[in-house]
């Protein structure tokens, strides 16, 4: 006991000789070494000799799927035991998709659409035909009727195309054929007889009656009056 209160009586004294941290340090240091010897007479002790409560452990037996387990009270105290447990079911299995049997998917045929060709015809005409003048497009200039011809000329600004107009007498009724083309701006000299250059309606007497009115009248294919002189 002498030894124990001088080992005390040395502590305090070089407790009293620190400083302020010197004074926090120490408790800590000699916490720490009381529970290093505490741990180390722990391992020391047998384990049998721990266990001196003299409780055996009960066994814990795995139960299959399917049956139903009552575990037994740990404690009789006269309280009801815990309630029975029941296993859980076991989950479905997944079969392997490996294994699974593939579901047929069906092929829809794509229609192909069909393409008809429809041939665009060429035209062969590379100058485009003569249009057919307004009222104002050909028309009769003058009638010479001692010389025996008729002046027709195309005002217009494209060329006409004369077959199968006529040109007519109005007060004899002699008709001249006509079938040429008739430019811009050009004047055609049409005879009853022949003549120097223009067209010849053929005729072998005057067509023209020179004592009174004889109009020259110009229809075309249709027969309608494109014009009239005087």
């Amino acid at each position: 006991m002498k030894q124990i209160y001088s080992f005390l009586s040395v502590l305090k004294a070089k407790y009293s000789q620190q400083g302020q941290l010197g004074k926090i340090l120490l408790p800590g240091l000699f916490l720490f070494v009381f529970c290093c010897l505490c741990s180390v007479l722990f391992l020391l002790i047998p384990v049998g000799a721990r266990n001196t409560s003299g409780i055996t452990p009960s066994p814990i037996f795995l139960t299959s799927t399917g049956t139903q387990a009552t575990p037994t009270a740990l404690f009789g105290f006269g309280s009801t035991p815990f309630p029975t447990l029941v296993a859980p079911t076991a989950l479905p299995t997944t079969p392997d998709l490996a294994t699974a049997t593939p579901i047929p998917t069906q092929t829809v045929p794509t229609p192909t659409p069909t393409v008809t060709a429809t041939s665009i015809p060429s035209s062969t005409n590379t100058n485009p035909p003569p249009t057919v003048p307004s009222g104002d497009s050909i028309q009769i200039i003058g009638v010479d009727k001692r010389a025996e011809y008729v002046e027709i000329k195309n005002t217009g600004r494209e060329p006409v195309d004369l077959k199968d107009w006529r040109l007519v007498s109005e007060t004899g009724d002699q008709p001249c054929t006509l079938r040429l083309v008739l430019l811009p701006n050009e004047v055609l000299r049409v005879w009853s007889r022949k003549g120097d250059g223009g067209l010849s309606c053929g005729y072998h007497i005057n067509i023209w009656n020179d004592d009174r009115a004889d109009p020259a009248v110009l229809y075309d294919p249709q027969g309608k009056e494109i014009s009239r002189y005087p």
